[in-house]
């Protein structure tokens, strides 16, 4: 496309409404949603990092780093316990962990990330039911888990993915060769990863381990979710939240950096409709209403 051409396209969108001509401009036009807070815990939390759902239990568990101790280990770290209302039923319901990060169900199992090992707590009792060492690990973030049991997890300091499968973690993905992998999310086929560095969200292949652009420009790209009916919810650490249609366009739905609110690994809860945000040195978690506009 020639530049007059490619300049009268971009007018004409300015036109329209969108802010900018480009795979990383966000659309000033209406979002489809919006967010609407439906609750918030008291500051008791101690830096929440992530907060999952549990629809079995229906319960919440916050991983709560606490001091962050990172690299060393100071055994602080603990996972919360909420009702679907905001309220806290058990502070520390799992205690002796670091700085535990993202966490992922998956049969009756919470998957946690800390430091350099995943952690499997037994949702049934709250017992820790086994630790698994991820070797050359120094920052394990995020963690996923797809319809078989394979369990993902991201090291944002060392640019690799682990998978966790029979009882070992092993790399998946050695070297991302792109800045910092934060975010992880499967949903069926599809593979989602966010990268902290340089706002990148890229698609990956599970089968050919290929990663694909989708979408860019979310500056601290940490937490995704997936919402009913198409689209993603993509936290910045910072403390914005993005919507992401199936075309890839993205909209700012909500911007608390200025009330230093951050916006860490969120989730979607699907049966009592709620994004869980956890607000890490904000101390709390904040729930949203996903509206249709």
């Amino acid at each position: 496309m020639n530049r007059n051409i490619l300049t009268g396209f971009c007018a004409a969108l300015l036109a329209v409404g969108f802010s900018s001509c480009g795979g990383g401009g966000v659309f000033s036009a209406k979002a489809p949603v919006a967010l609407e807070q439906a609750w918030a815990t008291d500051n008791t939390l101690r830096t929440p990092e992530s907060a999952q759902y549990d629809p079995q239990r229906d319960v919440i568990y916050v991983s709560n780093i606490n001091k962050t101790s990172r690299p060393q280990k100071d055994g602080d770290g603990f996972i919360s316990k909420l009702s679907p209302e905001g309220e806290i039923q058990e502070l520390y319901w799992v205690s002796g962990l670091n700085d535990p990060l993202g966490m992922a169900l998956h049969n009756n199992v919470l998957y946690v990330a800390d430091i350099d090992e995943v952690v499997a707590v037994s949702t049934q009792s709250g017992s820790v039911l086994g630790r698994y060492k991820a070797d050359n690990a120094r920052m394990l973030n995020d963690v996923a888990v797809d319809n078989r049991g394979n369990v993902y997890i991201t090291d944002t300091e060392e640019k690799r993915i682990y998978v966790l499968r029979n009882g070992r973690i092993t790399p998946w993905v050695e070297d991302t060769k792109i800045s910092r992998p934060n975010g992880i999310f499967v949903d069926g086929n599809r593979m989602i990863v966010a990268f902290s560095g340089n706002g990148d969200v890229k698609l990956v292949d599970p089968e050919t381990k290929k990663f694909t652009e989708w979408v860019e420009g979310i500056p601290s790209a940490d937490g995704i979710a997936a919402v009913p009916g198409g689209g993603y919810l993509i936290s910045s650490w910072s403390g914005e939240i993005f919507y992401i249609d199936e075309k890839a366009k993205k909209w700012s739905l909500l911007n608390t950096s200025e009330q230093k609110i951050n916006s860490a690994d969120i989730s979607y809860a699907e049966r009592p409709g709620l994004l869980l945000v956890p607000t890490f040195n904000d101390n709390r978690v904040v729930a949203y209403r996903l509206k249709n506009r």
